[in-house]
């Protein structure tokens, strides 16, 4: 299986976990800095990070993957 890391900036970079709705975030050595969930869009970090980056790391993951229930809730709005 082949696991797709998609470039955050020339630090960080993500991928999915095995686990359903889990984005995982690496840095350039590929060690674990955060776990993203689509479910919640609760951003878990593991290791420090300046918190510059790190908002700008939640602002992307929240861009690219939105939380997933509220994309149900506006399908449901808009059928109305």
């Amino acid at each position: 299986m082949q696991h797709l890391h998609h470039k955050i900036n020339d630090t960080y970079h993500c991928r999915r976990a095995k686990q359903a709705s889990i984005i995982l975030v690496y840095n350039q050595d590929e060690y674990l800095m955060a776990e993203y969930s689509e479910r919640t869009g609760i951003v878990k970090w593991q290791r420090v990070v300046a918190a510059s980056q790190r908002e700008s790391i939640e602002k992307w993951l929240n861009q690219q993957y939105p939380v997933v229930k509220a994309k149900a809730a506006v399908k449901v709005a808009a059928k109305r």
